[in-house]
């Protein structure tokens, strides 16, 4: 008889404390699209045309270059009958050495452009994470969802203006340099 009141009593009391403990945890949730923030944003589009600009100076760069190994491989090929085998087998190493140059200096910039890209996205990230812990904050949210990882949702649980626009306030420019 102890054992079933004793057992009555702690169902009872877990009873309880589950539906005081579950009146208490509400949970709200607000959703962003980071895409958005990072292609819309000042900071973003500032980040895209330095980067678009850098690249397009890449390309002139190396087509140039490309462009004058390539004439160089043309005035030797049409050598050969006329250097000796000597000079003309030096006039190839030396190509060949040009060429590896140039594709060791394309490495060189495009991982100098993946890196300053990536230091900057990291700024812009860091500034988001803030603002979204105050916005979360002042708030009262539980969660703050990423678009891309939600399937279905609610419209009116996106903020992604909201915080676009406290980002424009917060950080308007970020530069590569």
């Amino acid at each position: 008889m102890i054992n079933i009141q004793y057992f009555k009593t702690v169902i009872l009391t877990v009873f309880v404390l589950l539906i005081f403990t579950q009146s208490k945890s509400a949970v709200k949730i607000a959703i962003i699209d980071t895409e958005v923030i990072m292609k819309e944003s000042l900071a973003g589009k500032s980040l895209i045309k330095q980067l678009s600009k850098i690249d397009d100076s890449n390309k002139k760069y190396f087509l140039e270059y490309e462009k004058k190994l390539k004439l160089e491989k043309e005035k030797i090929s049409s050598q050969i009958n006329i250097l000796s085998k000597e000079e003309y087998d030096k006039k190839v190493l030396i190509l060949n050495e040009d060429f590896k140059k140039y594709q060791n200096e394309v490495r060189d910039k495009l991982e100098l452009t993946k890196s300053k890209r990536d230091k900057a996205l990291k700024k812009i990230l860091s500034e988001l994470n803030v603002l979204l812990s105050n916005y979360s904050n002042e708030n009262e949210l539980t969660f703050i969802i990423d678009q891309k990882n939600i399937i279905i949702g609610r419209t009116d649980l996106n903020v992604t203006s909201e915080i676009l626009k406290l980002i424009d306030l917060k950080l308007k420019k970020v530069s590569l340099n």
